[in-house]
């Protein structure tokens, strides 16, 4: 962060007459951060096997009740066997407070894109989560992974702003087991 000073105006939460609205705290360059970053919490899938279709992935996050700042993009980034992922129906992202299976309010998701080379994809909050909840990603790939493996995904998140600093909330592991190959002969 070397000689970058904060701007703590946009540090402070401020109250106005819909409630509390946070902030992400300013840089002197113009870039935001997180104080109390948000933090990955769990993630899986409806399917575990290779090639199937109809499977959705489960992404958590949790934004802490005493952060500063909202959650305005998350990027969810494989870190292994990326060529074995297979691209996203993006149109039929979701988002949603809670966990997979404690499921609350919808939340609006302004944009989805994936990266076709890197397999990311960016999912962009509009308007951006506020602190004190767990944010679920729900994406349904066109079909599951057809190699059997643990599939790695690095979870980063962004304030908002027109120069976010990112922040690494985690790792999440999705494993694809080809049961089958395990059997003996019959």
């Amino acid at each position: 962060m070397g000689n970058h000073r904060l701007t703590l105006a946009l540090a402070i939460a401020t109250v106005g007459t819909a409630g509390l609205t946070a902030q992400a705290v300013e840089f002197s360059d113009g870039s935001t951060a997180f104080i109390t970053p948000p933090q990955f919490i769990e993630a899986s899938s409806t399917s575990a096997e290779p090639g199937q279709r109809n499977s959705t992935q489960f992404f958590t996050v949790e934004l802490a009740a005493t952060a500063d700042e909202p959650l305005s993009r998350l990027d969810i980034v494989p870190q292994t066997l990326i060529s074995y992922i297979r691209p996203y129906r993006l149109e039929d992202t979701r988002a949603f407070e809670g966990t997979r299976f404690s499921r609350g309010d919808a939340l609006t998701v302004a944009e989805v894109t994936e990266d076709e080379a890197t397999k990311t994809v960016s999912i962009v909050f509009d308007p951006p989560v506020e602190p004190g909840r767990q944010v679920t990603v729900a994406l349904r790939p066109q079909h599951t992974p057809r190699l059997s493996g643990i599939y790695i995904f690095r979870i980063i998140t962004f304030p908002p702003g027109d120069q976010p600093r990112s922040h690494i909330a985690g790792h999440a592991r999705i494993t694809i087991d080809d049961r089958d190959s395990f059997r003996i002969f019959r």
